[in-house]
């Protein structure tokens, strides 16, 4: 399976209460669970827990492969420059 890396949207996050600057990081496809780190491969892999944390609550085989899909692409993201 190929991954597309351009599902993978990172934005700067800052969190002024505590003067942290960091990324955050959500797969296009599931914009609602989004990860958080010192930098946007922190933040991705953050984003790789949370969407591998709700495979096995998935409704349908469909959504599954779907979760899996979205996970090979942040995953791949996440190891881009080391291939």
């Amino acid at each position: 399976m190929l991954s597309k890396l351009d599902q993978v949207v990172v934005s700067p996050a800052e969190y002024s209460a505590l003067a942290f600057h960091g990324a955050e990081a959500y797969h296009r496809d599931f914009p609602e669970v989004r990860g958080e780190g010192d930098s946007p491969e922190d933040a991705a892999a953050r984003l790789a827990g949370l969407l591998a944390r709700t495979l096995d609550s998935a409704p349908s085989h469909w959504r599954r492969e779907h979760l899996e899909r979205a996970i090979e692409d942040v995953r791949a993201f996440v190891n881009r420059d080391r291939a």
